[in-house]
This record gives C-alpha cells, sequence and structure tokens, in this order.
C-alpha cells in the first residue's frame, strides 16, 4: 500500500513550526507616579450659561483626566508605552500573523458620550480607520493636530453622526479638542507597527509579539510629557528575550 503524503498539509506545519521556533516575547510593566503626594483631580467648570450646561451635567459633577493617578497603587493611567527600533533609521522585526491587520481590527472608535472624549489617550496602527463618533445628544467638533504628517482639522459632528479619518504614522503625538466644550482634551498615538499599548486604571501595558533583540522601550503620557523628561524622548534601551519580558515597576516623576 501507497502512503499518500498531503503536501499543502505539511507545509502549513512547517510554517506553523517556524513560527513557534522564532523569537518573539511579551513586554509587560506598570507605569506608577512617582510623586509622594497623588494630585487630585479637580471638577470640570461648565458655566451655567453654557448651551449644553444641561446636558453636560446631567450625570452630575465628572472631573478632568489630564492626570488619573490609582490613589491606591499610583498606577497612572493613559501612558502610551512603545517600541522603537534601537537604530534610528531601523525597523521593528514584524510577527507573521501581526503583519496584515486583522478584520476585527480595521476600525478604532473615540466617543464623545457626555462632553469627554472616551477614551481619553489612544493608540492605532497605521491602516486602521479612525472612527470618530458623536453619541451625544448635543453637538460636538472634533479638533485634532499633529504636525505635518497629520496637519488636522475641526469638524462638527452633529449627534447621533461619525467622522471617519485616515491617520498615518508618526512619532509626535496628535492633540485633540472641541471647540463647543473647550475642556475636553484628548490624544492619539499612530505608529506603523503593532507593538503599543495604553495603560489602564493601575499603569499595567503588555506588548505581545515582540520580535526578541534591542530595542528602545518609549515612554510619553498623553498630556505630551515624556518619562524622565526630554532626555526620555530617546527611550530606555531594553533587550527582549523569548517569552514575558517583565519591566517591573517604573516610576514616572512628576513634571517640573
Amino acid at each position: 500500500m501507497v502512503e499518500t503524503i498531503d503536501l499543502a498539509a505539511e507545509i502549513k506545519a512547517a510554517s506553523k513550526a517556524k513560527v513557534a521556533a522564532e523569537p518573539w516575547g511579551t513586554v509587560k510593566g506598570r507605569i506608577v507616579w512617582g510623586g509622594q503626594e497623588i494630585p487630585k483631580r479637580v471638577p470640570v467648570v461648565v458655566a451655567p450659561t453654557h448651551n449644553d450646561h444641561r446636558f453636560c451635567t446631567k450625570d452630575g459633577e465628572f472631573l478632568d483626566d489630564d492626570w488619573i493617578i490609582d490613589p491606591k497603587g499610583k498606577g497612572l493611567k493613559n501612558v502610551f508605552v512603545w517600541l522603537a527600533p534601537a537604530e534610528a533609521e531601523g525597523k521593528l522585526a514584524i510577527h507573521p500573523a501581526r503583519q496584515k491587520i486583522a478584520e476585527s481590527e480595521k476600525n478604532v472608535v473615540i466617543d464623545q458620550p457626555i462632553c469627554m472624549f472616551v477614551p481619553h489617550a489612544l493608540a492605532m496602527r497605521e491602516g486602521q480607520k479612525l472612527v470618530v463618533k458623536n453619541s451625544a445628544k448635543v453637538p460636538h467638533s472634533f479638533k485634532w493636530a499633529g504636525g505635518d504628517t497629520n496637519p488636522g482639522g475641526n469638524r462638527t459632528i452633529v449627534p447621533g453622526d461619525q467622522l471617519d479619518l485616515e491617520i498615518k504614522a508618526d512619532s509626535r503625538l496628535i492633540l485633540l479638542g472641541c471647540a463647543f466644550h473647550l475642556w475636553m482634551k484628548g490624544a492619539i498615538l499612530a505608529l506603523d507597527h503593532p507593538y503599543f499599548a495604553v495603560t489602564d486604571e493601575q499603569g499595567r501595558f503588555e506588548i505581545k509579539d515582540a520580535p526578541a533583540g534591542t530595542c528602545q522601550l518609549m515612554i510619553r503620557h498623553s498630556t505630551g510629557i515624556w518619562l524622565g523628561g526630554a532626555k526620555g524622548r530617546s527611550g530606555k534601551a531594553i533587550t527582549i528575550e523569548p517569552g514575558d519580558n517583565d519591566q517591573d515597576t517604573l516610576e514616572y516623576p512628576p513634571p517640573q
């Protein structure tokens, strides 16, 4: 009896084995507030004469979202963390499963439900579409500015409508605002690879399928302030090993 060989299946299996053998790792850690005192979040002041005062305050008082720090563990929310090549003109290798943007990840959404941007800080990859929604019952404008690469604009979005934008990768943050509600602020980071994260309420971040080897770990708060101030622009040199690469706890000193 002649044994038949499923060549396609063998090629597929070999390909999977090769990917599994490649040196890919996960970079994770936690960003915490480095000061002794945690700054208090202040209420947003909506003037009683503002056209949208009743709507914006319908759920009561809401707080400024520039600096959100966990009072128990000092975790710092809304910090952009990403990888950059060790050399200025270098490129990061991209895991085969991450080279193409999955259909389920084609769109990234930012909303303005009750006079604040949700999320306040958003990281995305070039090739994804930015969908700006207005699920509020009042008009918003979406103001964005990111320099020459993403020069920005100011577009009114009526209740229930949305704005679709193509964003290009850039090392600069895209700063957000609303012409109708001047307290609204936010930030977007767009990169040409999938190795980025935004810290959660406890300051945690995780970047999966990262290429093993040396690279720079970049850390920048959504206000635009780098970890370490101006010196932090070059990032922190790290070496990624296959498997977990825990950066432990990184302290974010209070801005001077």
